[in-house]
């Protein structure tokens, strides 16, 4: 399997020629940048460069990092069919043609009219980020970007502990080649099935051209759940079930909350990402909107703890939303990766109670029913409301030996166990009052191994 290139840039003279220079002032705020498009061309061939480039890392600062776009001649209005990708500042050219395109751009007609680049300065140096932007029309490139070879997955052969029964287990992010990843979306999922996972959230940033290529899943494979990660200056945040893009270039909280509960109201499922030190944070005071908070993204030691406080600090406002995991995995390769995306799927997986159907996965994911574990070996944490009695609720773990179980609620801790055995369960009192109860299984340093969404009180006490 390869992951292909085009040739190198043409040696004629580019037909388009746009520069400009980008001030401190213009940081986070995208430009659109037209240029003509003629009668009957077939190809475009895009490459830019800037000033002072630096790595994305919110870790590294000094320098620029500039992101790029594209729109066609059918404008750059909010949900625009002329939207034809948005590479971040991962790929400094690439190619839009009739019959292919460099992923994660869209081919298709070259319609002649005002076409324009989008640039967005994420990161601009003391000295101001210098840019130009090169276009060729009809090059000639033929694509290599192509997987050749079979992609042959197996299943772990020590097999995994069963889960009850209607449970299935996932990971509801990662990366391909079609964003900032360096794998196929067909190894990504061969990958999850070598996992172990029944269900694949797929997620690249800005774009949905990476859907088709993972195809629907099933018939050994994860089920894929279709969706995108909308990267904005602000903030990340998932939905699943949709199939278009979501206005990503406008980092103010109005903006996004509209979005998002836009997405909410269209069917998809809304989740605010990694809200923690360089996760990228979060910084919009948004509460609602959204279904879920990505409480848990990659191993547990790397910040999850602020991602927790986050969603703790929502439920005790009242605000009723999911916690959710997703292992954010990047490279399936293993060169040069850097060590904030050193992740492998899996590690964190989302458990659901629901049928193995992408409607069903969603609905379940909506109404968390669901909890998160450290890998899809566990431990697991059922937590429900005490059928025998009211005022209780009833709690099952497997494979959490060593571990020690907090019950919590809106007032703090409600009860602590060790767990001595393979499968334990006991029943709590609830106090009265209490607006919701979780559950989180905790390693003797401290790190969460598992966590359970919460009880609200109407459930508890009905």
């Amino acid at each position: 399997m390869t992951d292909g290139r085009e040739r190198p840039t043409p040696s004629t003279p580019p037909d388009r020629v746009l520069s400009g220079t980008f001030a401190k002032d213009h940081e986070r705020r995208y430009a659109h940048v037209p240029f003509d498009v003629p009668d009957g061309v077939r190809q475009l061939h895009v490459r830019y460069g800037y000033t002072d480039r630096i790595d994305s890392d919110p870790l590294i600062t000094g320098g620029n990092t500039l992101d790029i776009g594209l729109f066609d001649e059918r404008g750059i209005a909010e949900a625009s069919p002329g939207f034809r990708g948005w590479s971040g500042s991962e790929k400094m050219e690439f190619t839009i043609d009739e019959g292919w395109a460099t992923p994660p751009y869209r081919a298709g007609q070259i319609g002649a009219g005002t076409w324009h680049i989008l640039l967005g300065p994420y990161k601009v140096g003391p000295r101001g980020c210098d840019w130009k932007v090169e276009i060729w029309f009809d090059p000639g490139i033929r694509s290599a970007w192509r997987m050749s070879g079979a992609v042959v997955g197996h299943r772990e052969p020590d097999p995994l502990p069963e889960p009850r029964a209607g449970w299935l287990r996932g990971d509801l992010h990662c990366h391909t080649l079609y964003s900032d990843g360096d794998a196929w979306p067909q190894e990504m999922l061969h990958t999850a099935a070598e996992a172990g996972l029944d269900f694949l959230g797929v997620t690249d940033h800005n774009n949905v051209g990476h859907q088709l290529a993972y195809g629907p899943g099933g018939d050994g494979l994860p089920i894929v759940l279709p969706g995108l990660e909308v990267t904005t200056y602000g903030g990340h945040w998932n939905a699943w079930g949709t199939d278009r893009w979501w206005e990503f270039r406008e980092p103010e909280a109005r903006a996004v909350e509209r979005t998002m509960r836009a997405a909410a109201e269209s069917g998809a499922v809304v989740s605010i990402n990694h809200p923690k030190p360089f996760g990228p944070p979060w910084e919009y005071a948004v509460f609602g909107g959204f279904h879920a908070v990505e409480v848990w993204n990659g191993p547990w030691p790397q910040l999850n703890t602020a991602s927790l406080d986050h969603w703790d600090g929502l439920l005790r406002r009242g605000v009723r939303c999911a916690a959710l995991g997703g292992s954010d995995t990047h490279y399936l390769h293993g060169r040069d990766v850097p060590p904030r995306h050193a992740d492998s799927l899996g590690t964190p997986t989302t458990w659901v109670r629901a049928e193995a159907s992408v409607p069903s996965i969603l609905e379940a994911l909506r109404e968390g029913r669901s909890f998160v574990s450290e890998s899809p070996r566990g431990p697991q944490l059922y937590l429900d409301p005490d059928r025998a009695r009211t005022g209780r609720v009833a709690v099952e773990v497997r494979d959490g030996t060593g571990a020690t179980l907090r019950l919590l609620g809106d007032g703090g801790v409600i009860a602590s166990s060790s767990i001595d055995d393979p499968r334990w369960d006991a029943t709590f009192e609830v106090p009265g009052g209490t607006r919701y109860v979780r559950a989180q299984l905790e390693s003797s340093a401290g790190d969460v191994r598992a966590l359970a969404n919460p009880i609200w009180a109407e459930r508890i006490w009905s």
